[in-house]
């Protein structure tokens, strides 16, 4: 999804403040997304809904931050863990 790779790039490797309302335009303007589309779904009831469900989702498995990702029922956290991720999934 290209709003997820902008925004963690921005955030990750940039270390832009994805938190700031004004941050995320500049970055979705910057990188041609729809900017105003975007901003205007992200305060919909159907979003915020969405984001409560998935947050309390995310804390019944144990998520506690951010990047995490899952093989089966083994957690990973962190960005150097992908070549650990690469290494089980290759086999």
């Amino acid at each position: 999804d290209a709003y997820v790779e902008v925004m963690e790039t921005a955030m990750w490797e940039q270390g832009k403040n994805i938190g700031d309302v004004n941050v995320i335009a500049e970055t979705l303007s910057a990188s041609g997304l729809p900017t105003e589309d975007i901003l205007a779904k992200a305060q919909s009831d159907g979003v915020k809904k969405a984001l409560i469900d998935e947050t309390a989702a995310a804390v019944e498995r144990g998520i506690f931050g951010l990047p995490t990702m899952f093989i089966g029922d083994e957690m990973f956290f962190g960005k150097e863990r992908l070549i650990q991720i690469n290494d089980m999934l290759a086999g």
